[in-house]
């Protein structure tokens, strides 16, 4: 959805703003995850955002999954929850 240049002290209020077309958003987690252990190794932005239901959720993957955004394919999933409680954001 967004590179490491994109992200910004709006970030967070942007995505709150757009996801809440779909529900009430509870909290908005953005998580850079490095792709290897190289000083050069790509970062990924992942963008974690809870709903306060579950129709709330499946109403945005269908809006937001495949959408561009900023040039960038949005690829928007459910994430395990059990390891997302644990803080385990990584893959």
């Amino acid at each position: 959805m967004v590179g490491v240049e994109d992200i910004d002290e709006d970030l967070e209020s942007e995505v709150t703003d757009e996801c809440s077309k779909y529900g009430t958003v509870k909290r908005v987690i953005i998580y850079q995850e490095k792709q290897g252990h190289e000083d050069d190794a790509e970062t990924v932005v992942k963008i974690f955002v809870v709903f306060t239901a579950q129709t709330e959720v499946e109403a945005a993957i269908k809006s937001l999954d495949g959408r561009y955004f900023g040039g960038r394919v949005v690829k928007a999933e459910l994430y395990d929850e059990a390891k997302f409680k644990a803080n385990q954001l990584a893959d």
